[in-house]
């Protein structure tokens, strides 16, 4: 622990006052470009009725290793400690005809499972070389906001240090300049700070040049007691929810069909919204001034789940308010922009099953297709992504991307 510290504290005084260790700039990479590692969580518990985390992580491991290796996450947990994880996990790995030549393990001495919001943000210069980012991050878990630190110790990469809460889902850049941010997210999580001065941040942080501000996310990813009666579990308008980009000047935005706002207060809203986020997208330009091509995904069907409060354990009931029921029922995080680009495929969610309508289907099957044409020479594979959803998350939310040292 103690040789922990000090690398940590060497990869701080390195950062000369926060600035780069190096002449050469700093600037996130894309997450379209070549990844030379895709870190996924393992977590052996599910939240609020769903099934455990690790169910989907097996999923996207297996379509995820043939085109980049991953980086596993994951700590002690209940009934495993370190070696009992380690063996747990691999015996899930070959029962599950994962290559595990593909897998590399990084232990933390705490398990977390969306470790989109907190875990490594990876900075890249002309020549290769890499720093992370390492903002604040507000979490009930306190040692959730060191695991951006641990990994720069473990790796020995300088890091380049905010005060700033920042969580990674939050926002999209190009690896060219370009930066979306969402205003409901940005302003919420650093109250004493303008819009000027988050800017001058994330240019500082992450080298971006040009920020384009959007202004909300889906009613149903509000937190708390909406009006309906119903409960939202989400961010609060991550971006990763509803725009991301494709290439230097395409990006993918959310569309709630016309038709799912017929007597729903909750996706009228979510309809309003995204058209907002549209004109503005419409009216903005890239770094290098070149106009957004938009295209436009199937915002997911509103799906809820009823749950009686008093089986929750006590973290779960923290994330309801006001509650004057015997049960409650919340909003899923169900969607299909919250993806994985790895390399050559694309991980997204699906939500069709045997029973289920065939509304479901046709529109999962919708979804494919625009994301194919989008990301054309790239395999799209959609999996189950269910128990994420219960966590107000997706498969994006539960990875990181580590970019190759060159594109």
């Amino acid at each position: 622990m103690k040789l922990l510290i000090f690398s940590v504290v060497v990869s701080l005084l390195m950062c000369s006052s926060c600035s780069s260790p190096y002449k050469e700039k700093f600037m996130v990479p894309a997450e379209f470009d070549k990844q030379e590692y895709i870190w996924l969580s393992w977590v052996e518990n599910g939240f609020l009725g769903g099934e455990p985390f690790y169910f989907t992580a097996l999923n996207a491991m297996k379509e995820i290793t043939p085109y980049v290796k991953v980086r596993l996450f994951y700590g002690p947990q209940p009934g495993y400690n370190k070696e009992q994880m380690e063996r747990r996990i691999y015996e899930k790995l070959i029962a599950h005809k994962i290559d595990t030549a593909r897998i590399t393990l990084f232990y933390n001495e705490s398990a977390y499972g969306a470790i989109q919001d907190p875990g490594p943000v990876f900075l890249r210069n002309a020549k290769g070389e890499f720093a992370l980012a390492d903002f604040n991050f507000i979490h009930p878990d306190k040692e959730a906001e060191a695991i951006d630190r641990n990994v720069a110790a473990k790796l020995q990469l300088p890091s380049i240090a905010s005060k700033m809460v920042s969580e990674g889902g939050a926002w999209q850049t190009n690896g060219n300049g370009t930066m979306l941010l969402v205003e409901s997210v940005e302003l919420d999580r650093n109250p004493k700070m303008t819009k000027l001065q988050i800017e001058n941040e994330y240019k500082r942080v992450l080298g971006v040049t040009k920020i384009i501000w959007l202004k909300n996310g889906c009613k149903e990813e509000e937190w708390g007691k909406l009006e309906n009666g119903k409960y939202g579990i989400g961010t609060g308008g991550h971006i990763d929810e509803f725009c991301r980009f494709v290439n230097n000047n395409t990006v993918l935005l959310a569309e709630v069909d016309v038709k799912d706002t017929v007597g729903d207060a909750i996706s009228r809203e979510s309809y309003h919204r995204m058209e907002a986020n549209l004109q503005l997208l419409k009216l903005s330009t890239t770094a290098e001034g070149k106009p957004f091509e938009i295209i436009r995904l199937p915002a997911g069907s509103l799906m809820t789940k009823k749950i009686d409060y008093k089986s929750l354990t006590k973290n779960e009931q923290s994330w309801f308010n006001d509650v004057t029921a015997d049960s409650v029922e919340f909003y899923l995080a169900t969607g299909y922009m919250n993806f994985i680009i790895a390399n050559n495929v694309i991980v997204t969610a699906r939500f069709w099953k045997e029973g289920l309508p065939l509304e479901l289907k046709q529109r999962d099957e919708q979804a494919k297709q625009i994301v194919e044409k989008a990301f054309t020479g790239r395999k799209v594979v959609q999996i189950d992504c269910m128990p994420l959803h219960h966590d107000g998350a997706g498969v994006h939310c539960h990875s990181r991307n580590e970019p190759a040292a060159k594109k």
